[in-house]
């Protein structure tokens, strides 16, 4: 796609990615076209798919010029789609949208209005709420959000964003489309994602709140995430489990070369652990993972400088999860009976919740 630098730049990019989701892509392609605010683009980014996606994205484009079409080898990652989003976006900021997911339909004029009382951000973010059918229960949806209400009045760095987002006990939402993105920011610190790699948002978002100078939180549900049932969040694969490692690799070694304040690393430290754990060893989330899968991954992580790396956020996290460390070791190197008994029995869960007392 080329960009006209002489036409008007749209306040919004909104980047899509349609792999293998025609069952419910044409409610995410609706729901942007009717946008109560009409200033964006919209850019449909289609991976090699074996259903109908490629020629619902080109439907869509025929009948809005607001839609643009591009196509990529399969990568089987949404990071790729995200990182054509941030070279090719002639909007100011950016938006993510999965292909089986929907906005609301105010979502860009309640962000463009917040943007109006705030002024230039690097990161507006928002709420959203989950389901696993095509209609939402307003009443009892979960809602996904890293704030509170009263953050809605204040203008904040990235660093207390992950002061504030503590509070809610380390459990950070990640999403990348829980947010926007003003696109100059992320392309002046070359904030891309891992290209072809899943968990991108578990290793992308920290680093994006690094570098962010002002965050602003709108305390609106404006984005509704559709959790299917086998979808690779819902439960681990063996390649689940090595892109995790090397994200964990690259999370460790970007808090290693910077100078991070002790109480932000110990909310960052927990929350990657946690997350770490959760998919190498819950019983459930973990039941495709082979030993020799989990064996592999645990010395990716714990090779050359790793092994500095995963100790010092291990130190930086909570009891419980220290006391793992040598589990964990033992586990690397194919005794993974304790680590399985610790982390997926009773003193774990047990330490951990004495711990937040």
């Amino acid at each position: 796609m080329e960009k006209d630098s002489l036409t008007h730049q749209p306040l919004f990019s909104v980047v899509l990615s349609g792999y293998q989701t025609e069952p419910y892509l044409q409610k995410a392609l609706d729901s942007i076209a009717n946008q109560t605010f009409r200033d964006f683009e919209a850019i449909c980014y289609v991976e090699e798919s074996t259903d109908r996606s490629l020629e619902m994205c080109w439907a869509m484009a025929e009948r809005d010029p607001r839609f643009k079409v591009a196509t990529g080898p399969k990568s089987g990652a949404v990071a790729t789609t995200r990182n054509y989003g941030i070279d090719h976006a002639s909007g100011k900021y950016l938006a993510a949208i999965d292909g089986d997911d929907w906005l609301l339909p105010d979502m860009l004029e309640k962000l463009a209005d917040k943007l109006v009382r705030t002024g230039d951000v690097d990161v507006l973010t928002f709420a959203a709420v989950s389901t696993e059918t095509e209609n939402v229960d307003w009443d009892h949806a979960k809602r996904i959000t890293n704030f509170r209400q009263s953050d809605e009045a204040e203008v904040f760095s990235g660093l207390d964003a992950v002061r504030r987002s503590g509070r809610n006990g380390g459990a950070i939402q990640n999403y990348t489309w829980l947010s926007i993105y003003r696109v100059d920011f992320l392309r002046k610190h070359r904030l891309y994602q891992s290209d072809g790699l899943l968990m991108e948002d578990y290793e992308w978002n920290p680093r994006v709140w690094f570098f962010s100078q002002r965050i602003a939180y709108l305390d609106r549900n404006l984005y509704v995430y559709r959790r299917r049932s086998g979808s690779l969040t819902t439960e681990a694969s063996p390649r689940i489990v090595h892109d995790l490692a090397r994200q964990f690799c690259s999370l460790a070694s970007f808090a290693g070369d910077r100078d991070i304040p002790g109480d932000v690393l110990s909310i960052w430290s927990n929350q990657w652990i946690s997350v770490l754990f959760w998919f190498m060893f819950h019983p459930v989330t973990s039941r495709k993972i082979s030993d020799g899968d989990r064996k592999a991954a645990l010395n990716l992580i714990l090779s050359g400088d790793g092994k500095r790396h995963f100790s010092r956020i291990l130190s930086n996290a909570s009891r419980a999860k220290r006391l793992a460390r040598p589990l964990i070791i033992l586990a690397a190197k194919g005794i993974q009976f304790p680590a399985k008994m610790y982390l997926r029995g009773f003193y774990y869960p047990m330490i951990e919740r004495k711990g937040k007392k």
